[in-house]
């Protein structure tokens, strides 16, 4: 998939949508990823891979609404202490 594609089409979501529109949107694509995983965990038919795929391009288009230097600063920081963890 193309990058700038990917992106251009997340931040045009936002401005078409709206901010609202979009945090609503990712809390439902988030609980349905849970539920996919507690199903897949159970042993039952899933679809974790697609509910991954929208929680992703959600996440992308929350990035464009909340700020991005936060986000990198908590990123890095929890990947650290992840490393550290595995030490």
């Amino acid at each position: 998939m193309n990058l700038d594609r990917f992106r251009g089409t997340c931040i045009h979501a936002v401005q078409y949508f709206g901010k609202t529109s979009r945090k609503q949107l990712a809390q439902e694509e988030c609980a349905e990823l849970i539920q996919a995983l507690s199903k897949d965990m159970r042993g039952k038919e899933h679809n974790v891979e697609e509910e991954i795929a929208d929680v992703l391009i959600m996440i992308e288009q929350l990035t464009h609404i909340y700020d991005n230097d936060k986000i990198e600063k908590y990123r890095k920081e929890k990947i650290d202490r992840l490393d550290k963890l595995m030490e």
